[in-house]
């Protein structure tokens, strides 16, 4: 029994040019890929204390196996060592983030315990499903649940083709005339008939009747 025999061709340019037999190349590759796989699924369903103890129990039983279990063909050991080995890794991997996600997760637990609430026991295991969705929205760059439509960008309305017509073109407007100057009387001309002396002043009449 075997895991990891499919990658013997795909490996044996890698394994030629490292010297390794391919056999040991595939195995520790492919023991490896298994390794990742598992704690992924690990971490996609399950959080806090329940994953560090999955990964804790599926590494330790796989390496286990591949250290002491002296029944199991070579070859298969030598896959299950690196699968074991890669899943302790996480066990001791703790980041900030896996380190206050695991004292949440036992806060809850003991609190769910002590209330009997098996609900909250749950939530403390496992992901809801809002944080599944959350987790595959962040890998794959989409909201589950929404869905867009992809449709190809409308264009604008063209404008429509001018058509030649029968119809005369519109007639100029009329001139405008200008406006009249304004009318200025005509000036007569003064005659002997109809032009007045100015009459003479006071004393000139005072002096005519003196002298008189």
């Amino acid at each position: 029994m075997t895991f990891t025999s499919w990658l013997d061709q795909t490996m044996d340019y890698f394994a030629k040019e490292s010297g390794i037999p391919v056999e040991d190349y595939s195995s520790m590759v492919g023991g490896m890929g298994i390794g990742a796989a598992s704690s992924f699924l690990i971490d996609l369903f399950t959080k806090g204390l329940l994953n560090k103890l999955l990964n804790l129990g599926i590494g330790v039983t796989t390496a286990g196996i591949g250290i002491w279990g002296k029944p199991a063909p070579p070859r298969l050991r030598k896959e299950l060592i690196p699968w074991g080995m890669f899943n302790l890794l996480q066990v001791l991997d703790m980041k900030p983030s896996d380190a206050l996600e695991l004292r949440q997760s036992v806060d809850d637990l003991v609190s769910g315990l002590k209330l009997g609430d098996v609900g909250k026991v749950t939530e403390a295991l496992l992901r809801s499903p809002d944080e599944l969705k959350a987790m595959l929205g962040s890998l794959t760059g989409l909201k589950l649940g929404e869905y867009a439509a992809l449709s190809p960008p409308t264009m604008p309305p063209s404008a429509p083709l001018a058509r030649p017509t029968l119809e005369a073109p519109p007639a100029p407007p009329a001139p405008t005339m200008p406006a009249a100057p304004p009318e200025i009387p005509a000036l007569r001309r003064a005659t002997s008939n109809s032009y007045q002396p100015p009459a003479p002043s006071i004393t000139k009449r005072l002096f005519r009747s003196t002298l008189s």
